[in-house]
This record gives C-alpha cells, structure tokens and sequence, in this order.
C-alpha cells in the first residue's frame, strides 16, 4: 500500500449517492446556467460509508466542519466555499477535470476562469470554465442564380468557395459540446 496525500483526487469506478443529494449549482454565473442541473442521484451497490471507512469521499459540495477534518481544511481552506467554522469540499459531479495551466499557455482562456463560489474571475487551481465551442467554419459550393426560365425554375451556375456553420457531414447535435465520455465518482482524501 501507499501513501496518498490529504486532498487528492482520484476516480472511482463504483457507484455512490450524494451525501448532499442537492444538484451542482455551486457555479453562480449565468453564462454558465446550463451547468445548474444534476440528475437524480442513483442508488448503488457501493455504501458512502465504505468509500468514507478508507478515508475518501465524493466530491459533491457538501459543507464539513474545519475541526472534524484538519488536514483537509489545511489543503483546501474555503477555496470552494463556506466561512467561519465550515469549509465545502469540492463537487466535481458532472465535470471534466482540467489541469491547471500555471502559466504554460495550454488553456489560452485561463484569464477568463470564475471562483466557483461567487462568479467572479479567478484563475488557478479549483477555478471553473464555462463550457464552450471554438469559433470555425465549413467551405462549401453555392448555386447563384443567374435567370429565371419561363416555366420558373432557376437556372444557376456554382461560384466559388463559400463560408458556413452547417457541418461537411452530419453532425451528433444536443445540449452540449464535449468527446466521448465515461462517468465516473471523484472522490478526495480527506485523512
């Protein structure tokens, strides 16, 4: 066995149920409204208690008291929120996990990164990005009409190269922009 520090993170394969069972609207953007919503937690085989018997636990925003969790509050401090005695963990339900770019210029949006509790901007570790798609268009041939025959139709001729967003292929549409996917718990080391 190995040590693993107090607040890493790591994927868990198994099922687990939100302590807090509240949806993940800890991003307090507008820009961002379409990451408010979480579907209902599922019941697994896995117990929290478990996943908590070996120091870990899902990262879904549930507030902790600093005295019952030193180390952890020494790591996190109120980074994802909470004041006083109260700190939350983070809730990572849902989200692609992105490293911080700490100046190497792989996310050339780092300046436009939000606190995750308040909205505002803030870059580094624990900051939030709203989804997004790059700007880019498709080339494509288009008919200009040149006359109108008698019985109506047109009659045209293909000009050059034109610009367009429709795809060169059909494209997968829905709600979001992401790659292919896994769904997976995070879970962080809290002792």
């Amino acid at each position: 066995m190995f040590d693993v520090c107090v607040g890493s993170i790591c994927a868990f394969a198994g099922q687990l149920n939100p302590v807090s069972g509240d949806a993940n609207n800890t991003w307090k953007d507008t820009a961002c409204s379409s990451q408010n919503s979480a579907a209902a937690p599922l019941r697994g085989d896995v117990p929290t208690t478990y996943v908590e018997a070996q120091g870990w636990m899902l990262c879904d925003g549930r507030s902790l008291k600093a005295a019952a969790y030193p180390e952890l509050f020494a790591v996190l401090g109120y980074l994802y929120g909470g004041s006083a005695d109260s700190f939350n963990i983070p809730d990572y339900r849902g989200l692609f996990l992105r490293g911080n770019d700490a100046g190497s210029g792989m996310d050339p949006d780092a300046a436009k990164r939000l606190d995750p509790v308040s909205g505002d901007p803030r870059n580094g570790v624990g900051s939030y990005q709203c989804d997004a798609l790059q700007a880019h268009t498709h080339t494509y041939k288009a008919v200009v009409l040149v006359a109108v025959s008698q019985d109506g139709n047109a009659a045209g001729q293909a000009s050059g190269d034109l610009q367009t967003s429709e795809p060169d292929k059909p494209a997968r549409t829905t709600t979001e922009t992401r790659p292919k996917n896994l769904s997976v718990n995070y879970i962080i080391k809290y002792r």
